[in-house]
């Protein structure tokens, strides 16, 4: 009996895998082998990112990228007011780095700025910097304050 035993197992050992066992021996089970799929064509789309500006800084832009970011807040003095009338107040910026002259209503920015008030002797910036935004004023210089 233990030879019958032995001779079943040693039977068994040699029957590959993935072979049925209900049917013949040796044959593989037809329910396992499976089609080679087609070769399909592999499509690779791109995808773009649009960021909506609503006067918000676009974050994919380098913060080192200064050529058209306008100037800076401290360089910037307040030269004159236009105050009231029709089309509203206009105020005169000079920025001291180059000389240059800005001409700007309420809404419009200038560099890192916003203007929110323009006032008979003053203009209220709203200024943002690195994700910090604060209130700044710029005041019109008397000349006893420029030659001091």
């Amino acid at each position: 009996m233990v030879n019958a035993a032995l001779i079943l197992l040693t039977a068994l050992a040699s029957i590959p895998t993935g072979t049925a066992l209900g049917g013949i021996v040796g044959q593989p089970d037809t329910a396992q082998v499976r089609p080679a799929a087609p070769e399909q064509d592999v499509i690779y789309q791109r995808e773009r990112f649009v960021y909506p500006t609503d006067n918000r800084r676009n974050p994919f832009q380098s913060l080192l990228e200064l050529e058209d970011a306008g100037p800076q807040f401290d360089d910037l003095d307040l030269a004159g007011v236009i105050f009231g009338g029709s089309a509203g107040s206009v105020a005169t910026l000079i920025d001291r780095a180059t000389a240059k002259r800005y001409r700007i209503r309420r809404g419009d920015v200038i560099g890192s700025a916003r203007v929110i008030e323009i006032r008979p002797d003053a203009v209220v910036f709203q200024v943002t910097e690195f994700g910090v935004t604060r209130s700044e004023t710029l005041r019109i210089r008397k000349e006893e304050e420029e030659q001091a």
